[in-house]
């Protein structure tokens, strides 16, 4: 769907917020539920999801190159291409999943060991891990479904599934946890079997949605003769693309392995104060998403000036959003804490952490929107350039020194991840005023 003269960030922003609510309450609902079960349990599959999590990321190098090569051809009026485009992103998604759950499968130890997981961490995560990295084709498909339905402005189909999603997933979670009637308790290999169930279910029901309504095909077929140059511009955008976000997780894994050496009290701490300050970017992620798409059509018809102005705009309504919802968080620290844990030193430590995460939030508003802007217009050098050199430069060499050698804890690493988030948003504001990401476009003419 090309996107007409009306349509608003905001506007496509609704449903992918819902959406991105939904998302973020399936994932607590897993670790409430979780919490009730066994705090070990928590920390187990906390750690078992930040492995995942950097192995997902990994398919953004073909997700994100999809969804900018759909909507600058969208944008541009140039469809003929499309399905090509959507084989071979469903094609290498498919290989890499198969690929990185082998590799998983057979290295889990050295993997666990990498990241300090505690020794009493690893039975419960290698229960979890065995059931998500079985079935890694899910999240590979669903990511790059999303991706393609959001491409072409159907935004609230997302939302509506992840309503089932979370219902499939409730009622799961409490089967295999809880074991009502006599049913057997599965812990936390049973919580890992909800989510690839409820995943798979969306999966299906977005790729009928995508060959009915959206006439996508997907066909060997169209990779013959094979497309160089579609192949080309998938590497040349998406290896970039992904780097910033693939860096950002492999740094936060080093950082999460620094957190593990303090402790599981330490552990417990960061997942339940990272479940509360996800919502503070949730608006912020939402009105990314739905600019990018906008941005990626704008640029594909040449419309470069009208894609500035629209990032600029979108920027300030998330920021103002993003410090009003992080204050309220600020007052209410104590009382969120308390819904996870009646433990006094993980309220107290998480309450402190809390105040701070305010300047990480605020710096991370300018990196979700206006990064997205830049990938969508072509720009997707710059970012990950910047990226890595403060990622690794500042938030974790920093978070080594505060955290460690000066032995501030996690008070330290967060303080860190405020000043990495802060500079890259500063150096992003400037990029996007600079307009040196101008004439980047990818479509030919």
């Amino acid at each position: 769907m090309k996107l007409d003269e009306t349509t608003s960030p905001v506007k496509l922003a609704i449903p992918i917020f819902i959406e991105l609510l939904l998302f973020m309450f399936m994932g607590n609902v897993d670790t409430i539920m979780l919490s009730r079960y066994s705090d070990l349990a928590v920390a187990a599959v906390g750690n078992a999801n930040q492995l995942t999590n950097t192995l997902l990321i990994l398919f953004n190098i073909t997700s994100s190159a999809t969804g900018i090569m759909v909507t600058q051809y969208i944008g541009a009026s140039k469809r003929e291409n499309l399905n090509k485009i959507y084989t071979m992103g469903y094609g290498m998604n498919l290989i890499l999943a198969v690929c990185l759950g082998a590799l998983f499968m057979l290295f889990q130890p050295q993997f666990f060991n990498l990241v300090n997981m505690p020794k009493e961490l690893f039975t419960d995560a290698k229960a979890y891990l065995s059931v998500i990295m079985t079935f890694l084709f899910i999240p590979a498909f669903f990511s790059l479904s999303s991706i393609i339905l959001k491409s072409h402005g159907i935004t609230k189909l997302s939302m509506y599934l992840a309503i089932m999603m979370n219902v499939v997933n409730i009622i799961g979670n409490y089967t295999f946890l809880f074991g009502p009637f006599g049913l057997p308790v599965l812990g936390v290999k049973g919580v890992a079997i909800s989510t690839v169930v409820s995943r798979g279910l969306a999966v299906f029901i977005m790729i009928w949605v995508l060959i009915k309504k959206v006439d996508v095909k997907v066909s060997l077929a169209f990779l013959r003769p094979f497309p160089k140059q579609i192949y080309k511009q998938f590497l040349k955008l998406g290896i970039p693309s992904a780097g910033e976000p693939i860096s950002y997780q492999f740094s936060q894994v080093v950082i999460f392995s620094m957190i593990n050496t303090m402790g599981t009290e330490t552990v417990t701490t960061k997942i339940y104060v990272q479940i509360i300050v996800w919502f503070t970017f949730l608006a912020s992620s939402a009105l990314a998403q739905a600019n990018q798409i906008i941005v990626g059509q704008l640029v594909g018809a040449k419309r470069e000036d009208e894609a500035k102005h629209l990032t600029f705009s979108t920027f300030k309504k998330a920021l103002m959003i993003t410090f009003s919802v992080s204050l309220l968080f600020i007052l209410l620290r104590n009382q969120l804490l308390g819904i996870f844990s009646d433990n006094q030193s993980i309220i107290q430590l998480g309450a402190l952490i809390l105040t701070i995460d305010i300047f990480v939030e605020l710096g991370r508003v300018s990196n979700l929107v206006i990064i997205s802007a830049l990938k969508a217009a072509g720009d997707v050098n710059f970012p990950v350039i910047v990226g890595i050199f403060s990622m690794w430069l500042v938030s974790t060499l920093l978070a080594y020194i505060l955290g460690i050698v000066l032995g501030l804890g996690l008070l330290g690493i967060w303080i860190a991840m405020a000043a990495d988030e802060v500079l890259r948003g500063i150096i992003m504001i400037f990029r996007l005023k600079s307009n040196k990401w101008k004439g980047k476009r990818i479509v030919s003419e």
